[in-house]
Formats: structure tokens, sequence, C-alpha cells
């Protein structure tokens, strides 16, 4: 267990105002401060990191706790890099659009019309659409549906000579459009289209037209050696996976959790989407594919994902929309399962970005009541 007297001390990045200039409470982020400790200090969190932004500029830039697990580890830094796992899947979704934009894609185009393993009588009616809202019926997340014993898409080959093939083998959930069901799977799938389409491999697309043109300076899908020690790690296995390299063009594409980032970076992507497509004079959108991707595009569409029952489920473009918090309505964005995620909430222009680390499986309050606790300072 973690002595208070242990706990390091919070460090600042960069800002452009005060709380108050920006009408926030400053007092809010003194209770979110003691909130990340306090998890800290239970061992719940290992570190945890903010930045909040409003009208553009960053009035809040936070960490607190160790950058990794190890013994001796140093502090985590505003800017230490983090494995964003589904936050990617932002990313993919900006790409796709990006292409629909310039005729190259249509959603409800058959993904077998790029894809020849999809042009079968099972597959054909799956769309770029139904992948971009995980209602298309392919292999979702393993354990999302609750399944005492999940498999990996991803896992063990079935016997065809290609990735997609075996991905996709096996029955679907059910008819495409009927079933909201989270799918990394659908991503990868994705990527595979961003390339086909686009003539160059996902993630150098990905790199060339949304990360450089937004000056992430610290976003990358394969982490320079010499950062190493500036990565925010909460286990062995993510030590190890800091120094994976995807060395053959047959693999997945890391379309649905492969970046690497940090606070400031992400919220680069968020404040983008919040400014109607542009951040400091280049457009990665046009205004009416954010408006696209930020509303709802399901009707009576069920899910029962992760234990819920819900019969008309909403999801936009490859975004959440709002949870039954006290987020504002219309507030969108993506989580990972690196404990962060963007938020972007356009009524109050407001972006939050946060990195909440931890070795254990699932802490709820380390997202739910840090995001909870953020929106209430808003004045």
């Amino acid at each position: 267990m973690i002595r208070e007297t242990e706990l390091p001390a919070a460090q600042d990045g960069r800002t452009d105002a005060l709380p108050e200039q920006a009408a926030y409470d400053p007092a809010r982020l003194a209770v979110l401060d003691e909130h990340l400790s306090e998890m800290i200090r239970q061992n719940k969190l290992q570190c945890g990191s903010y930045l909040l932004a409003r009208d553009g500029r960053i009035f809040a830039h936070r960490a607190i706790g160790k950058l990794t697990h190890r013994e001796g580890s140093p502090d985590l830094m505003p800017d230490s890099i983090r494995k964003t796992y589904s936050v990617t899947k932002f990313f993919t979704a900006v790409a796709v659009m990006q292409l629909v934009e310039e005729g190259k894609l249509y959603l409800d185009q058959s993904v077998s019309t790029v894809l020849k393993p999809f042009d079968t009588p099972l597959h054909k009616s799956i769309t770029v659409f139904h992948l971009l809202t995980h209602t298309s019926g392919v292999y979702p997340d393993p354990g999302c549906l609750m399944e005492p014993y999940p498999t990996a898409w991803f896992g063990e080959l079935k016997g065809y000579d290609d990735w997609i093939t075996n991905a996709i083998s096996g029955p679907l959930l059910g008819k495409p459009g009927e079933q909201y069901a989270y799918s990394s799977c659908g991503y990868a799938i994705l990527g595979e289209i961003i390339g086909k389409v686009s003539g160059i491999p996902y993630e150098q697309f990905i790199i060339r037209r949304i990360v450089k043109p937004l000056g992430m300076t610290r976003t990358f899908f394969e982490v320079p050696a010499h950062l190493y020690d500036e990565v925010c790690v909460t286990d062995d296995w993510q030590t190890q996976e800091l120094q994976f390299r995807r060395d053959s063009p047959d693999m997945p594409p890391p379309a649905g959790g492969g970046l690497f980032s940090t606070l400031e970076d992400m919220w680069k992507l968020g404040q983008m989407m919040q400014n109607g497509g542009t951040f400091d004079n280049a457009r990665i959108l046009s205004r009416k594919s954010v408006e696209a991707m930020t509303k709802n595009k399901l009707s009576g569409v069920k899910t029962q994902v992760w234990g819920s029952d819900v019969s008309d489920y909403e999801f936009g473009l490859g975004l959440f929309l709002t949870t039954p918090t006290i987020e504002t309505p219309g507030t969108y964005g993506h989580e990972g399962f690196g404990r962060c995620g963007i938020k972007v909430d356009p009524a109050e222009r407001f972006v939050a970005v946060f990195i909440v680390p931890t070795g254990i499986q699932w802490a709820p309050e380390s997202v739910i009541g840090t995001k909870a606790i953020i929106w209430s300072g808003l004045l």
C-alpha cells in the first residue's frame, strides 16, 4: 500500500489560461487531484493525469503518480507517453471520413468491393457503415458479451491463408445492422480498407494525414527506442508490448488499438473536432463530416455489451455519445483500455483528456468519477 508520504508531488504542464479565465471553478481541480491521489493511495491507480481546455485554451494540465509499476519508477509527467489502445479508433474513424470526403469510399459501400473474403452470401451485406458503428456482426471483442470463456479473433489460425478470412470465419453474431457489439476486429478490417483504398499502409496514412498535420510530435505506432523511458506502463506485458514491431504486411493493421500518445497530442484531435475540422490552420475534416460523426446514426439497434440491455442504442460514426452522467447532452469522444480518453463538449466549447492507468482489472471510479468531477467545475 502506498503511504501518503510516498505520494509524489503533482507535475504541471503547459497552460494558456487560468481556470477562472476559462469560466472553470479552480476548487474543483483540487477535488480532482485529491480524487486521483486517494485512488493512488488505495492502489486502485498507478497514476493519473488530465488536460482541460475551453475555447481552445488549456487551463489545466497535470500529472500525479508514477510512470511505471517498477520499483524506483520516475514520476508520471504531463507529456508522458501512454498507449491509447481503443482511442486509436477515433483516428481510424477520422481517416475513413477523409476518404469518404474524397469520394474514394462511401458509407453504404459493401466491404466486398474492397476485400475479396467478404464476397460471400453471408458477408456481402456488411458495409463500411456497419464496421464503423460496430453493427457488422463480425467478431466482437473477447468478453464484451460477458461470455465466461472468451476467445480472441486474433488468436490461433483456423486454417485459412489470410488474417481477414480467419477473423470472419464461422457465423456472424447477427444480421448486419441489427445489433451493436464492440469489435476491434471490425476496426482492423477498416484499417485494411483504408490501406487498400488510399494506396498506402494504414499506419502511414494516419501519420501522414492526421498526426503530422495536427503537430502531434509524441504520437506513434512504434515508439522510438530513445523514448522508451518516457512511456507509462502498468505491467511487464505492456513493457514487452512497447517493443513489438509489426514486421509483416500480412498482420492485421493496428487500427483498433495501436497508437501511443500524450495528453496534449490527444487534445489536438479533440480540439480539431471542436473547431469543426481544423486546428492551427490545418483542415483535417470538413464541418459536415464532424457533424455526421458526432450525431446518433443508429435506430432500433439493440446491444447487450458489458452487461447492458438496451433496445435502442445510440452511437455516432465511430464515436461514443453522452453516457448517463452529468456530461452535457451532445458530448462525444472515445476511451481506451489504457484507461485514457478524449471527450468533446460542443455546448460548453470544452475538451477534456485524461489518462488514469491501473494494474487492476477495472476501477470504475477512475473513469466515471473522474469525468463527473471534471464536468462539475464548468461555470
